[in-house]
Formats: C-alpha cells, sequence, structure tokens
C-alpha cells in the first residue's frame, strides 16, 4: 500500500467524523434537550407496609398444594408414596423417615433433624440449597407467604387413625 492510498482513507475517516458531529451540531441546535415537565409515569415508593406480611391462609395454601405438590406427592391423610413420599403428618416428623420410601442420598443427608416450620420454610424456598443433589425437581417457592400458606395448610394433614 502506498502513501497515497493511506493519505486517501484518513482523508475519508476526517471527511466521516466532521460529517457526524456536524450532524450532531446541527441536530442538537434544532431540537434542544429539554426534560420533560413530569415523569411518563411514577414508580410508587414502597412503603413499611409492603413488609407487612398478609395473614395465612389454610385454604390458599391447599390450593398453592394441589398446584404445586400434587403431581409427585400424595395429600390425602390417608395417603401413600408416590414418586415423592406421602405428605400427611410430615409436621413433626424425622427427615428421610418415612418407611419405605427410597430416599436420595442428598436428602439421607439430614436424617435425624425433624421436619418443622423454619426446616419446611428453607426447603421449600429453594429444595436444591437445603439438600444439594435431591431428587426433587421443585425449584422453589419463591414468596414467603405462599410458603407460609403451604406450611400452614401442611400441619392439618394428619394421618388416618390405625385401629
Amino acid at each position: 500500500m502506498d502513501f497515497s492510498t493511506l493519505n486517501r482513507i484518513a482523508t475519508a475517516i476526517l471527511i466521516t467524523c466532521v460529517a457526524a458531529a456536524t450532524a450532531w451540531l446541527c441536530g442538537s441546535w434544532a431540537i434542544p434537550y429539554a426534560p420533560p415537565p413530569r415523569p411518563a409515569f411514577e414508580i410508587p415508593e414502597k412503603t413499611d407496609d409492603d413488609a407487612l406480611p398478609r395473614p395465612i391462609s389454610v385454604a390458599h395454601g391447599a390450593i398453592l398444594a394441589a398446584r404445586i405438590c400434587s403431581t409427585c406427592h400424595e395429600l390425602s391423610p390417608d395417603g401413600h408414596d408416590a414418586v415423592g413420599p406421602a405428605l400427611a403428618g410430615i409436621i413433626g416428623r424425622g427427615v428421610a423417615s418415612r418407611a419405605g420410601y427410597s430416599y436420595s442420598a442428598a436428602l439421607s443427608a439430614h436424617h435425624g433433624e425433624t421436619w418443622d416450620d423454619a426446616r419446611l420454610d428453607v426447603w421449600l424456598s429453594n429444595p436444591f440449597s437445603f439438600a444439594p443433589g435431591t431428587r426433587m425437581s421443585l425449584s422453589g417457592v419463591p414468596d414467603p407467604n405462599d410458603r407460609a400458606d403451604i406450611i400452614a395448610w401442611l400441619k392439618t394433614l394428619h394421618p388416618a387413625p390405625t385401629p
């Protein structure tokens, strides 16, 4: 490449930059920037009332459990194990302790612990962080109010008394 070719390339780049700058200046003079007199929409400020949990609803927990849990778990009080263990009587039961059900190694590592409200809340929020490697396919219930409703409903499940 000779000097005249490089000179033409440099001239073309310079002319392009000058043209772009001139167009920008003319545009900014023709239409000056002016902020809008008011925002197009207002984002409501978060109040302290937003942080308060709503009252626990057992009925809402039953609806959520039927939608989320029933695909793999039996929800009736005298339920049998399905893909997952039956959930009747889970509150107060030991983790990975239902007789006759084969738990994953990840959940069996928690054997000796008991399902209580706090442990179920952690489990329902993200089963994979509670027991990495679990076979449960639920990615979690992100809303703490929904988890509280499900746990309240699980407390109503009691296995049928044996004669």
